[in-house]
């Protein structure tokens, strides 16, 4: 998809991957065979002990500053992606998962897992925004996938599922992934909050998505659903997932700190 800071939407790539970053309710998107039901009031996602009972989960908030784990609270296997300059590492700082970057550009960070073996049905993550001097917003991000997601490696993955959050509103993509260059996301859903969300580092924002057969089911941090309807969810449906901080200006964008993520199968 391309689009220009013209639009409502803005997209920066990363080697193989783009992240889009709202800056508008409205978006230019490819909408072909999607369904976007109206927003409805839904009771709030798993929380707390229930979370703990997802196939994939970890808790990061009581974890002593370093890099990021290397496995999932729940013992899987996790990794992160490389990336092009050391201050995009993921490291947990004061019971998050954060990165730091000072690169004079966009920066994005994987948290990921392995191969889970079945179809990931549904992900969810919290998070924090903290603002930096500048007060552009961040993004908050998570994925299905095909494969481990690598931005240097050369292809993207194929994607049934590529959901953002900033502080101004939301957008879930589908890709079909490519051989080389950036990232093919087309655009199904996307809406604005009605307020922005807190960047004051302390509040704790949630999102999770579940997916059964092409409807994908997205109970929004401010409280609202979604439901989206496209055959590309269910043909796509693939074993991998992973979460993403991303900045497209590193010195200016709100930074993501995931206090929790979650995946089940």
């Amino acid at each position: 998809m391309t689009m220009n800071r013209a639009n409502n939407l803005r997209v920066s790539s990363i080697a193989i991957f783009a992240t889009i970053a709202l800056t508008s309710a409205s978006c230019a998107s490819q909408t072909s065979e999607s369904i976007l039901v109206p927003e409805v009031r839904t009771s709030a996602p798993p929380t707390g002990t229930e979370a703990d009972n997802f196939t994939v989960y970890s808790n990061f908030t009581a974890l002593p500053d370093g890099p990021a784990p290397s496995t999932f609270e729940t013992g899987q296997a996790a990794s992160v992606a490389p990336v092009l300059d050391p201050s995009m590492n993921l490291r947990i700082a004061n019971g998050k998962l954060t990165f730091a970057p000072t690169v004079d550009g966009p920066a994005a960070a994987y948290f990921r897992t392995g191969d889970l073996g079945k179809p990931v049905t549904s992900v969810g993550m919290k998070w924090t925004f903290t603002a930096q001097p500048g007060d552009t917003p961040g993004v908050a991000a998570m994925a299905i996938a095909d494969r481990p997601a690598d931005p240097l490696g050369g292809a993207s993955p194929l994607m049934p599922l590529h959901f953002i959050v900033t502080r101004d509103g939301w957008n879930y993509s589908v890709s079909p992934g490519t051989s080389g260059g950036g990232a093919e996301l087309i655009t199904i859903a996307a809406g604005r909050f009605s307020s922005p969300l807190a960047e004051d580092g302390n509040t704790i924002h949630e999102v999770h998505i579940a997916i059964r057969g092409d409807t994908a089911a997205i109970d929004l941090p401010d409280g609202n659903r979604q439901e989206v309807q496209d055959p590309r969810i269910e043909a796509w449906a693939s074993r991998y997932a992973f979460f993403e901080p991303y900045a497209d200006r590193s010195s200016t964008d709100s930074i993501t700190g995931f206090t929790e993520v979650w995946a089940d199968l």
